[in-house]
């Protein structure tokens, strides 16, 4: 962004004025597709015409900087809500902004994205976390020889949101069958497949992990995750902000992911208690519910196994990457106990302000955010010269 605002040629110069002018165009045309599908929904539940709907977005973009589909994303037409647009954090102010400040002027290395290096990491400091089996790079497998006879999970090893990654369910014999395509293959023909994925980018294998047995009636198939956000305090410790159990819906038994049509379902941290489930709601139709859409299992209310481990592994894990101020974390709670599964150096705020029905940039998790920027050594990095690209 930094360097968007700083053109060095012509090109850039025409490619930032083209961008000023289509701007207002562009949010206009975003506004109407919204109020298209969204308005009918809202008119009916909240009474607020689609006209005004429409201009309330026109306004968002005024007022906040938010684009439309924040407008239905936060539910910012019910009585009231349009007036805290500005206490919401965005992509831009957290991921593209404070995120990568503070983790230049730390030295942020340990390793979040590369999902290999964090298994390893994490075994390394007894952290409970899914094993790798084997991984394929260039076209070279590291790691077991031999495929255990068990469902097995492939995803690449630096993809985020669910991105690639399949499920292959171990059908007997040796044989193994991938749960979208249908694909059967032996485990040597597994292992080639895996080998020449890995030319395009590297690949990981583990262990199919299965929710503990007191969440099973919420998930059709695909491992139900809680997404935990973490984030160090003003001494530098642990402190859990907030927590979201996500859910597959539907057709889709392999990732959890909101953004892949999964759900999130907010949790009651002092509780451990499930509060009702809503989708990212840039649809708003579904809205809030209280039973799982796919297995019709009760969410709201629903008391979450081994909460008190789970928020102990967060903070125990934290506190192994604490060169990092902000974590999220995905964690199962299996029959075992809790386990992580990934850490994200750059989670997306949207998926926990939306499910809490709240802005963040008012709540604590803003005022820690703040104390982490305005401190003597990170300061330099707001500057001009130092400004994230």
């Amino acid at each position: 962004m930094a360097r968007f605002w700083r053109p060095s040629s012509a090109t850039e110069w025409l490619d930032l004025g083209v961008a000023i002018i289509a701007w207002p165009l562009g949010v206009v045309v975003c506004a109407l597709s919204c109020t298209l599908r969204n308005g009918a929904v809202v008119a009916r539940r909240f009474g607020r015409s689609r006209l005004r709907q429409f201009g309330d977005q026109l306004r968002l973009v005024v007022i906040s900087g938010l684009l439309p589909p924040w407008y239905y994303v936060f539910e910012l037409y019910r009585p009231g809500e349009i007036e805290r647009a500005r206490c919401y954090l965005t992509r831009g102010e957290t991921k593209r902004g404070a995120y990568r400040i503070l983790a230049e002027a730390r030295r942020s290395s340990s390793p979040l994205s590369d999902k290999e290096a964090f298994a390893h990491f994490c075994a390394e400091r007894g952290l409970p976390a899914i094993a790798v089996l084997l991984s394929a790079h260039d076209g070279q497998l590291r790691g077991a020889a031999a495929l255990p006879r068990t469902d097995l999970f492939l995803k690449p090893v630096q993809a985020r949101g669910g991105r690639g990654a399949e499920r292959w369910d171990h059908v007997g014999d040796g044989i193994y069958r991938q749960l979208r395509s249908g694909e059967r293959l032996s485990a040597t023909e597994f292992l080639e497949r895996m080998r020449a994925m890995s030319w395009n980018q590297p690949f990981l294998l583990q262990k199919r992990a299965r929710n503990h047995p007191a969440m099973r009636d919420l998930t059709n198939g695909a491992l139900s995750t809680m997404r935990i956000i973490s984030c160090l305090d003003e001494q530098d410790r642990p402190e859990i902000m907030a927590g979201v159990q996500r859910m597959a819906v539907g057709g889709n038994e392999t990732v959890d992911n909101v953004h892949a049509g999964g759900m999130g379902v907010p949790i009651d941290l002092a509780r451990g208690r499930l509060l009702q489930g809503t989708d990212m709601g840039i649809d708003a139709y579904m809205g809030w519910i209280d039973f799982h859409p796919t297995t019709g299992g009760r969410i709201t209310g629903r008391p979450l196994p081994m909460w008190e481990e789970t928020c102990q592994l967060v903070r125990n894990a934290h506190a192994a990457f604490c060169d990092w101020v902000v974590i999220g974390w995905d964690v199962a709670v299996t029959a075992d106990g809790p386990v992580l599964v990934e850490g994200n150096s750059g989670p997306d705020i949207d998926l926990i302000q939306r499910p809490m029905r709240r802005p963040f940039g008012n709540a604590r998790f803003g005022e820690l955010l703040a104390h982490h920027l305005n401190r003597p050594e990170v300061r330099p990095y707001w500057t001009k010269e130092n400004a994230p690209a």
